[in-house]
């Protein structure tokens, strides 16, 4: 017998997925049986590499390039997914980058594309594929969060600020849709192991922070975002999940 596909039938849209987290997030949806839309912002060869790596687990895939943070941009690269793949089941918002510097070397507009990332692109997406799985009374949205969403954003205010505009958001589309078919979950890390250099002195001043000695691993992420994707959590909305090697516990 091959391996259980959860999720087969199922089409989702990993943004920021040509790397990192996004990467291993499509990958293990697409173990789990998903059809998987690839985005990247400019990065193809990346993003072709992750869709032929989702293809050759036997799943549909295709790449959109764009930014999420552009409504015109967001309407295009839903279009060209539904049409090629069909409607978005799943959508795993992770697209971001993070500005770290001290409060008050912050430029206005370095703060302001900082919240675009989160507080505008995840509230863009969304937007745009809720609608068809109101539809159909089904779908599942995962927020990819930073813990300085809800600590400690110090050296990174402008990152923190639109990750706790992302936090909101979530619970605020679960408590909106539940109702509806509907479930809205975010997972919240600290480090992962793609950006983690132990070789590096001052990232591992960090490690006493943690309580189980390491960062996160990315595919540990990808695992736990599947969880909340599949009808094993389908009790299961309007949760924050930390998977931070237990940061938050210090």
């Amino acid at each position: 017998m091959g391996e259980p596909t959860p999720l087969a039938g199922t089409v989702a849209w990993v943004t920021g997925s040509t790397r990192g987290i996004g990467r291993a997030v499509a990958v293990e949806l697409a173990r789990d049986g998903a059809d998987v839309a690839v985005h990247g912002r400019t990065s193809r060869m990346e993003g072709e590499a992750v869709r032929d790596a989702v293809a050759g687990l036997g799943r549909r895939s295709t790449l959109v390039l764009g930014d999420t943070r552009d409504p015109a941009e967001v309407d295009r690269m839903a279009g060209e997914i539904e049409g090629r793949l069909g409607p978005v089941g799943i959508l795993v918002n992770n697209a971001a980058s993070a500005l770290c510097k001290p409060f008050l070397a912050y430029t206005a507009d370095e703060w302001r594309d900082q919240l675009l990332y989160k507080g505008l692109a995840y509230y863009l997406t969304a937007r745009r594929v809720l609608p068809g799985m109101l539809r159909r009374g089904e779908g599942v949205i995962v927020n990819v969060l930073s813990t300085v969403g809800l600590r400690d954003g110090a050296g990174e205010a402008a990152y923190a600020a639109t990750n706790g505009a992302a936090v909101a958001l979530t619970r605020a589309l679960a408590a909106e849709f539940g109702d509806r078919g509907i479930r809205t979950c975010g997972v919240a890390l600290t480090w992962a192991d793609n950006a983690f250099d132990p070789e590096d002195p001052a990232h591992r001043a960090w490690l006493p922070r943690f309580p189980m000695g390491r960062v996160t691993k990315v595919e540990e992420v990808a695992r736990a975002v599947a969880f909340l994707a599949s009808p094993a959590a389908s009790g299961i909305t309007g949760a924050i999940v930390p998977v931070d090697a237990g940061f938050l516990c210090r």
